[in-house]
């Protein structure tokens, strides 16, 4: 490991156990990795794509992670502080009492995340991947094996919570 990347943080590969959270047509745009100054042992990855945000923190030295991701509906506005060594990415959510605070990213990647973000919150992203969901006429139906399909499906994609998930499961049986 670098001075640079100890201060900065780095441009990193996804971490499998990300790669396999991916659902169908999801595509990785950014993966960065934060700098230890922030997390000296186990420094989170930061992973853009384009359905959402997601960040890996890892525990136990690294044997386990932990990964939240963040929905570009849930978001408001980005912005972009840049440091004197490394930069933060804040960005503004709607619903949720906290913001999501990307510290201690490489400088030059934080605008391009930025800018990947606001993609995403602006909904430049819809329709990407579409050739792996299901159409709309495809997932008309009134067969309630069908929509509980369907129900597995939003969920998956993050349109609905888990809360609503399991209200709607209730109301299908």
């Amino acid at each position: 490991m670098s001075l640079k990347t100890f201060f900065c943080g780095m441009k990193t590969d996804t971490p499998e156990d990300v790669k396999k959270e991916l659902i169908p047509g999801e595509k990785v745009l950014h993966s960065v990795k934060q700098a230890r100054t922030e997390q000296l042992i186990t420094p989170d990855t930061i992973v853009v794509t384009t359905e959402r945000v997601m960040i890996r923190r890892p525990a136990w030295f690294g044997l386990t992670a932990k990964n939240r991701d963040f929905r570009y509906d849930d978001m408001g506005n980005v912005t972009v502080h840049m440091g004197i060594i490394n930069a933060t990415v804040s960005v503004k959510m709607r619903l949720l009492s906290h913001d999501l605070i990307l510290k201690a990213i490489p400088k030059d990647v934080a605008p391009l995340i930025s800018r990947t973000i606001q993609k995403g919150i602006d909904g430049r992203f819809k329709g990407f991947g579409e050739e792996h969901r299901p159409s709309a006429a495809a997932t008309h139906t009134e067969s309630s094996g069908d929509l509980f399909q369907i129900l597995k499906y939003r969920y998956a994609k993050g349109d609905i919570t888990k809360e609503e998930y399991d209200r709607m499961k209730r109301d299908l049986s």
